[in-house]
């Protein structure tokens, strides 16, 4: 009987972190203040998920000579906040830093992948980076060379969804 009672326990907290887990992103999602971010795609191929297209931000790679990033130093793998403002249709990097802001101002959490100290900059990851496609979709994508956009939804903690993708401005769509 006891046994039975510890396996029931342990079925029922794996199922509850999997709605944890599905109920953050759709937070996010649902009640996240809308972003666009301008992108560069990028067609891989996954043998076990399919196509999905890899999305680069110009967010991605941050010129610390032009986005202030206070006295921080940088190492791979360092959580950062990138705040952001809306400079016409698009959202651009203002500063970067390893704290959140506290005034209110609009952050996406990410995760340092490197630091360049020749070229000054910064690349951030924010796992918003790929987005999948129905089979065979991925390159008609890469090979379009227009402008693709993403909605991108952002917390008030600075966690981020991947709400939509355009490309041209139109919805992407796929039956």
């Amino acid at each position: 009987m006891k046994r039975r009672y510890w396996f029931t326990l342990a079925v029922a907290l794996q199922i509850a972190v999997l709605f944890v887990m599905m109920g953050a992103k759709g937070y996010t999602l649902a009640y996240g203040t809308k972003i666009y971010l301008k992108t560069l795609p990028v067609d891989p191929w996954d043998l076990f998920r399919g196509d999905y297209v890899i999305l680069r931000y110009e967010i991605s790679e941050l010129d610390l000579k032009t986005v202030t990033s206070g006295s921080d130093i940088y190492n791979r793998n360092d959580k950062v906040y990138v705040t952001l403002e809306e400079q016409g249709k698009y959202w651009v990097a203002r500063s970067v830093s390893k704290r959140r802001p506290d005034d209110g101002s609009l952050a996406i959490s990410g995760t340092v992948r490197y630091y360049n100290e020749y070229s000054n900059t910064l690349h951030v990851i924010y796992g918003i980076e790929s987005y999948f496609v129905p089979q065979h979709q991925g390159r008609s994508i890469e090979d379009s060379r227009a402008t693709l956009d993403a909605e991108v939804s952002v917390d008030r903690w600075g966690n981020s969804g991947l709400s939509r993708l355009f490309i041209n401005g139109e919805e992407v769509r796929f039956q």
